[in-house]
């Protein structure tokens, strides 16, 4: 209807209305075009709140399973120490042959870790990391999951022993099995299972058998001296994860609820 108003107004030479109905036409573009950016702007900025509110998660996830490795691996390294005193200066764990052989046992137990990063995965591979219009987070984000304490420490943090295989392959299968049977907690989701003390299934001539057993290996000893100064670097380092994951958080956190 415009357009014929328009084709109109031309023939009659009528041009102070064709002025009228160009600015209406201009007017009626730049109002468009502006609804139009204020919706890909407000479509943006729930994109980029929901990135942030699952990131949000993701460092949580962080912390906790920090927190459970650290108690998790400051256990396994007790187990180590109470191994190596027997070794270097045949000191029994608890006075028992039995709970020296848990010792090495137990000092062979891994629990990986990695922070979890599938959000800010996401968030880089769409091709969406400048929704996050505050450029100090976003540099925070790429520390802590590019070039951060963790990811710059994962060798460390992921490693699977040679001393495990070394010891786990010298330990008679029944008493695996028993330990693995009765020297356990169940795991429960993302939780880890528990080391637990346990009554021998073997006698201590049998127990003191695969002590010597463990000790005829020629490199068990320094794999294991390795092991445990790798899982004390490592609650060291998961300390500055949580840290940073903390950190992290209370930045997104704040960015949220402007």
């Amino acid at each position: 209807m415009l357009l014929r108003k328009v084709i109109k107004h031309v023939r009659d030479q009528s041009w102070a209305a064709i002025a009228i109905d160009f600015v209406i036409v201009v007017l009626g573009v730049f109002v468009g075009m502006q609804v139009n950016n204020w919706n890909e702007s407000r479509l943006a900025a729930q994109r980029a709140h929901g990135y942030l509110a699952r990131i949000k998660a993701d460092l949580g996830s962080d912390i906790q399973a920090a927190e459970r490795r650290v108690a998790y691996w400051n256990k396994v390294v007790g187990y180590g120490h109470a191994a190596i005193a027997y070794a270097e200066d045949g000191k029994l764990s608890q006075g028992s042959r039995w709970q020296t052989v848990l010792a090495f046992y137990q000092a062979s137990q891994v629990a990986p870790y990695r922070s979890e990063d599938t959000t800010y995965r996401e968030l880089l591979n769409a091709g969406d990391l400048g929704l996050i219009r505050n450029e100090e987070l976003r540099d925070a984000l790429a520390k802590y999951y590019v070039t951060g304490v963790g990811p710059s420490n994962y060798y460390i943090l992921q490693l699977v022993p040679e001393y495990r295989t070394n010891v786990r392959g010298h330990t008679p299968s029944r008493v695996s099995r028993y330990i693995w049977t009765h020297c356990f907690s169940p795991s429960a989701g993302a939780q880890l299972e528990t080391l637990l003390d346990c009554e021998s299934p073997i006698s201590d001539a049998e127990a003191q058998a695969v002590l010597d057993s463990y000790l005829a290996l020629p490199d068990l000893l320094p794999d294991l001296r390795f092991w445990i100064t790798t899982q004390e670097s490592g609650v060291d380092i998961l300390a500055g994860i949580r840290s940073s994951a903390q950190a992290l958080a209370e930045q997104v956190i704040q960015d949220l609820r402007q």
